[in-house]
């Protein structure tokens, strides 16, 4: 329960802050819109569509215009439809990642050259800036790869990850009957998956869902690289054109979306381990 209070205040705290950036700074978003977007309508017109006929404070906890500035369709199906193929992106992107940073986990539990070639990829990984790895891709694979965007976001995943991760195993890994399963003669695969993994997938749950945030953010690189239309090519183009209701609409969802699976995680971590609070 304290944590759907906190996930509450988080997202009011996102809400004003978001919508204050937009209608108490400086300047009349309206005028920008029409100079900059080049929005071929009546200025006064745009301001009544926009809302700026009320109060600074009344507009910031009002919700978003339902229509967009820029394009002529409602701002719901223009985030359902991006959201849809964010959603495509970032299962893919699980999918792939997610089996690479458990094979890296399990190197890693192995011990010795194992060890090292995992902490290796995992730098590399890591290391490489999604702006560079995707053009690499693209030099390498066909653009028409539907597997490329989730891919790009994949490989630059699994390296934080698995570094993130492979620290929790080594403080799980006194506290398991890792060493005793190996007396009896089990295989490795077996003991890591059931002795030292599954004791702490709670935890592991937990870790994803806070990260899907950070998986998010790195959408709207790939995203926008690859013209893939999802929430995050959305909002960069509502950016650019200042199209301020689909950019509003999609900020909020977008830290609703994240609280969300947060919390889903954190729910996920307390019923596997009930030790958990």
């Amino acid at each position: 329960m304290k944590g759907f209070y906190r996930g509450i205040i988080v997202f009011s705290l996102i809400w004003i802050v978001a919508r204050s950036a937009i209608y108490l700074l400086p300047g009349d978003p309206a005028e920008f819109l029409v100079h900059e977007a080049l929005v071929k309508v009546d200025v006064e017109e745009l301001r009544e569509k926009m809302d700026l006929k009320d109060s600074p404070v009344s507009r910031i906890f009002s919700l978003p215009a339902p229509n967009s500035l820029i394009r002529n369709e409602k701002t719901f199906d223009l985030l359902s439809r991006a959201w849809k193929h964010t959603g495509i992106l970032t299962a893919l992107s699980l999918w792939i990642s997610l089996p690479l940073t458990f094979g890296l986990l399990f190197f890693h539990f192995q011990g010795g050259k194992r060890r090292t070639l995992a902490n290796t990829i995992s730098l590399i990984l890591a290391s490489i800036p999604i702006l560079v790895l995707g053009p690499t891709l693209l030099r390498i694979l066909p653009a028409q790869n539907p597997f490329l965007p989730a891919l790009t976001l994949a490989l630059h995943l699994t390296g934080f990850w698995y570094r993130t991760l492979a620290r929790r195993l080594e403080k799980q890994l006194p506290l398991s009957s890792v060493d005793g399963a190996r007396a009896l003669g089990f295989p490795e695969i077996r003991i890591f998956s059931r002795n030292l993994l599954a004791p702490t997938l709670g935890g592991f749950i937990a870790f994803f869902g806070a990260q899907l945030g950070f998986l998010l953010n790195g959408s709207i690189l790939v995203e926008t690289l690859y013209q893939w239309n999802g929430i995050g090519s959305l909002l960069a183009d509502a950016i650019l054109s200042r199209d301020y209701p689909v950019l509003e609409a999609g900020m909020m969802s977008a830290a609703l979306f994240t609280l969300i699976a947060q919390q889903t995680g954190y729910a996920f971590q307390s019923w596997w381990d009930p030790r958990i609070s």
